[in-house]
């Protein structure tokens, strides 16, 4: 192995390179012919990407002629983290003729563009795709569905998802759930974890904070008790996130004397746990502990 092809591994497996190096290296490797190599042409539009020059990346996939699935991905993931939803839903479409198909990572990809560029009809066509290819199951693709329909509001479509999975994993079930309390289904949500502690699955953070912000309605306070019991129990009781959606929710309810509690026992309340401690006490008219808390 010569001298000039080791330092020219060394560059690539860099996670950042500058973008006249970027240049450098294209211009080796075009001399060499190594861009036809797809690893090669892959690490190259990646750091092209990483430096914003979009151009030089698609003209160097653009004369690459064997395209890996990394490479393809590396170029539709470019085009869709600046914003270039066109851009990249046309490559995803070039991509399904071409003879390298789409893999769960492009699919995921795709559809957390559609979903950012509110793109529904693009979302149901992607949806179809990942349904044809046999990746209905896949984890990492149907908790990007489930999410994206969660965030463009379509609650129906992300359930039919998740109940279309034979045994979600523990992300997917958080997915579902986060999507429930957005929408107000506070029982949903609930009905959702107690299936998981029937299946023996164990909650985290997650599943408990999504659980938590679900209940918005003083009546369901008791609910809220009984959570933060399993919060408790699973030893929760010092994490930072859960902590402070529980001071929110106890605010909510008008149960101070608990939130205060929660709150004291945070090492390092957050400007919104502070906050919604503050509006707790200014709703239930206690106006002196509200600007004790605001002065401190």
């Amino acid at each position: 192995m010569s001298v000039q092809f080791r330092s020219l591994l060394l560059e690539l497996s860099k996670l950042h390179l500058t973008l006249s190096k970027t240049q450098q290296l294209h211009a080796l490797i075009s001399k060499t012919h190594l861009s036809y190599d797809p690893f090669y042409a892959t690490r190259i539009v990646r750091f092209y990407a990483i430096n914003c020059d979009l151009t030089s990346a698609r003209n160097l996939f653009d004369e690459t002629p064997h395209r890996s699935i990394y490479l393809w991905n590396s170029i539709i993931r470019a085009y869709a983290q600046v914003y270039k939803f066109a851009d990249a839903f046309f490559l995803f479409k070039q991509m399904f003729r071409s003879v390298t198909k789409p893999d769960n990572f492009t699919f995921a990809c795709v559809i957390r563009a559609c979903t950012e560029n509110f793109n529904v009809e693009g979302l149901r066509l992607v949806h179809g795709g990942v349904v044809v290819s046999g990746l209905g199951w896949d984890s990492i693709v149907s908790s990007a569905l489930v999410t994206a329909y969660s965030k463009l509001g379509l609650i129906a479509e992300a359930s039919m998802v998740f109940h279309g999975i034979p045994e979600p994993d523990l992300a997917l079930c958080n997915a579902m759930i986060s999507s429930y309390a957005n929408f107000g289904y506070w029982d949903k949500g609930l009905q959702l974890f107690s299936m998981l502690r029937t299946m023996g699955k164990q909650p985290d953070g997650y599943t408990l904070v999504g659980l938590i912000s679900s209940l918005v309605d003083p009546s369901l306070l008791e609910i809220g008790q009984g959570i933060h019991g399993v919060c408790l129990k699973c030893g929760f009781d010092s994490n930072a996130h859960i902590g402070s959606v529980l001071v929110a929710m106890y605010s909510r309810c008008q149960c101070l004397d608990s939130a205060v509690r929660v709150f004291n026992s945070l090492l390092q309340p957050d400007l919104i746990t502070w906050s919604a401690l503050i509006t707790g006490f200014s709703k239930s008219k206690e106006s002196e502990k509200a600007l004790t808390f605001s002065e401190k």
